[in-house]
């Protein structure tokens, strides 16, 4: 066998990798276990076979099993052929030719060395000077054109001097472009910088920020559509809040998943060239929907057993007056088949009653009979008058002991509203507080997992917050200072469009134009949160 052959190229796949060998160093791997007779070999661009097929190998293989020592080959012996019987499924024996020789050389093959393969520009080819230079070695970094690396399966290209993969050139720069920024920014550190650069990121991308916001304010704008009745208004109602959640985290989770890989001057835009109703706006809303419950979800449950106290508390209230009301004649609560129940005083006022109509019955026949006096219709007047008043103070006197006095009513009320409100009131400050605290991980975690049941698992995000560190207090402070923005903004918007506020459908420019901010703002919190990603990504380990 000639020294070529030995240095042929062999490519040999084991364990699901594929590595490069030249022909003499074969059967050394044989000899160490590494290469099994069940593994693919090929030589340059030939089919793939099993090594224990190809007839120069089967000798070693032998030798191998039966514990013998390896046979030698050197490239200046004659190619004398040895008899070996190997076995055979069909005919029990078949001959196979190997060469006998004394020596085998035991050092992998080199490459030839660099000056003289035209490898001192990276820009050329390291075999072929003439040519350019378009895959790049993962290991070596020795540049090659398209014809130099072997090729596997048509897309894997293998370096032929160590056997690693070899990648596009533009590919293997914008990969080590990524490294260089991502060693950077974890020197640098998340801060105003970040801030600064979030509020500008938008802007880049013009066009995308232009019909982004325009679809957020028609969407917006179609939740009010409600207002006007009918269950198709209702349904399209829904239907815009889940199209604007498409949108915001939609962008949050583009944003978070493309920072945090060091992508920072990616689109903040989703793509929707395959458009799906689940990926695209369902998975979104429920995205949504498991950010709020685990940052705001107990401040909401807190709310509404409060209101159920509450409305409870003056359900009781309630029922005792119209009870106690009811026993008092004279109400339109008041039960006729309880006269016989009547108190002391009533009776009293019913006897005086009489007694003035009697005068009264009296005063007539006087007039009948002749003009009275003036002083006698003055009189009559008076008593009446008298006995009008009776009857009022009685009438109140009588529900004022019933129910009490208005004030002191009002009181008893309020006391046991609030005394039931005060831990409420404590309760809904502690879970707000929360809220807004863990709002900013819950959407980190929606962002870079997609998955709606560990968006709602705090232990994923006081996991997420606790690698932060600092820098999630930083977000923070960050994420309140937008909302500060927005909620100056749409007090000013409210303020100045307040003629416009229609019943029902409420302020519509005012909801158009603060939709256009909210939808700015959106982008830049998400992108904070990509850039807190991306700062700490050595600690979340989210770098792929």
């Amino acid at each position: 066998m000639s020294a070529e052959s030995l240095q042929e190229r062999w490519e040999v796949e084991a364990g699901g990798a594929v590595y490069g060998a030249s022909y003499s160093e074969l059967p050394e791997w044989i000899g160490e276990g590494s290469l099994l007779p069940g593994d693919k070999v090929r030589r340059g661009n030939l089919r793939w076979i099993e090594a224990g097929k190809v007839p120069f190998l089967i000798p070693f293989f032998n030798a191998k099993a039966e514990g013998l020592p390896m046979p030698v080959i050197s490239p200046a012996s004659s190619p004398e052929p040895l008899q070996n019987i190997i076995s055979s499924g069909e005919t029990g024996m078949i001959e196979v030719n190997t060469f006998s020789s004394p020596h085998i050389r035991s050092e992998q093959a080199s490459p030839e060395p660099a000056e003289k393969r035209n490898s001192k520009d990276p820009g050329v080819c390291s075999i072929h000077g003439d040519r350019e230079t378009f895959y790049l070695c993962g290991s070596c970094d020795t540049p090659f054109c398209k014809a130099c690396p072997k090729s596997y399966g048509g897309s894997v290209k293998i370096c032929p001097d160590c056997g690693s993969l070899c990648k596009p050139l533009g590919e293997m720069q914008d990969s080590r472009s990524v490294d260089l920024q991502r060693a950077a920014a974890l020197t640098e550190g998340f801060g105003i910088g970040d801030f600064l650069n979030a509020m500008a990121h938008p802007f880049k991308f013009k066009i995308s920020l232009f019909f982004g916001a325009l679809m957020f304010m028609f969407f917006t704008l179609g939740q009010s559509v409600s207002a006007l009745g009918g269950i198709l208004m209702f349904s399209s109602a829904i239907f815009c809040v889940m199209l604007a959640n498409m949108l915001t985290f939609g962008i949050l989770a583009n944003t978070v998943d493309n920072f945090s890989q060091g992508r920072v001057e990616s689109n903040f835009m989703p793509e929707f060239e395959d458009f799906s109703i689940w990926e695209d706006v369902l998975h979104p809303f429920v995205l949504s929907i498991g950010v709020y419950i685990s940052s705001f979800g107990p401040f909401i449950l807190v709310m509404i057993i409060g209101m159920y106290f509450v409305l409870s508390s003056l359900g009781a209230q309630k029922e005792i007056f119209q009870n106690e009301i009811e026993k008092i004649p004279g109400t339109e609560y008041y039960t006729p088949d309880r006269t016989l129940q009547q108190s002391e005083e009533v009776k009293k006022l019913i006897g005086n009653v009489s007694e003035q109509n009697e005068k009264r019955l009296d005063a007539q026949d006087e007039i009948a009979a002749g003009s009275p006096s003036a002083s006698a219709i003055d009189e009559n007047a008076d008593d009446a008058k008298f006995v009008e008043r009776s009857i009022q103070e009685s009438r109140k006197a009588q529900l004022e002991a019933a129910v009490g006095k208005p004030s002191e009513t009002q009181y008893h009320q309020l006391a046991s509203i609030l005394k039931l409100a005060a831990p409420l009131a404590v309760l809904g400050m502690i879970t707000f507080l929360w809220g807004l605290f863990y709002f900013p991980a819950a959407c980190a975690v929606a962002g870079y997992t997609k998955s709606f049941r560990e968006t709602l698992n705090p232990m994923v995000g006081l996991d997420t917050i606790k690698r932060l560190g600092f820098i999630y207090v930083k977000l923070l402070a960050m994420g309140l200072t937008i909302l500060i923005a927005s909620v100056i903004i749409g007090t000013i918007l409210n303020a100045v469009l307040m003629p416009f506020d229609l019943p029902g459908m409420g302020n519509l420019p005012t909801k158009a134009i603060g939709s256009l901010f909210g939808f700015y703002f959106s982008i830049v919190f998400s992108c904070l949160i990509g850039y807190a990603l991306f700062k700490a990504s050595d600690r979340l380990e989210l770098y792929k």
